[in-house]
């Protein structure tokens, strides 16, 4: 029997070229991501004069930037972390919403 690979690890490594990142984006990205990027991309570079790609390279930037927050364990721990002390529920905000409605007489 062979070893499989251990999905578990959701750190992706930091992607060094455009290949690499792409690669990343779908497979560690929102949904859409990929097809934004892309779309970035292209409008960066077509607006670039030439020899000039710092708006390529703000959004190649930009886009490891994202991928690191969603695949960095800490980043969506705080995410998920208390806001004033409290812990965010749909039904918390819901009741909030009725009780500044007037809806709790």
């Amino acid at each position: 029997m062979t070893t499989q690979p251990d999905h578990q690890d959701a750190a992706a490594p930091r992607p060094a070229t455009l290949h690499e990142l792409r690669t990343a984006l779908s497979r560690y990205g929102l949904s859409g991501d990929r097809d934004l990027f892309e779309q970035d991309l292209a409008a960066a570079l077509d607006s670039s004069p030439i020899g000039d790609l710092a708006a390529v390279a703000d959004v190649i930037a930009t886009y490891r930037h994202r991928l690191t927050l969603r695949t960095s364990p800490e980043a969506m721990g705080s995410l998920a972390a208390p806001i004033g002390g409290q812990q965010w529920t749909p039904a918390a905000d819901a009741f909030a919403r009725l009780r500044a409605a007037g809806g709790d007489r």
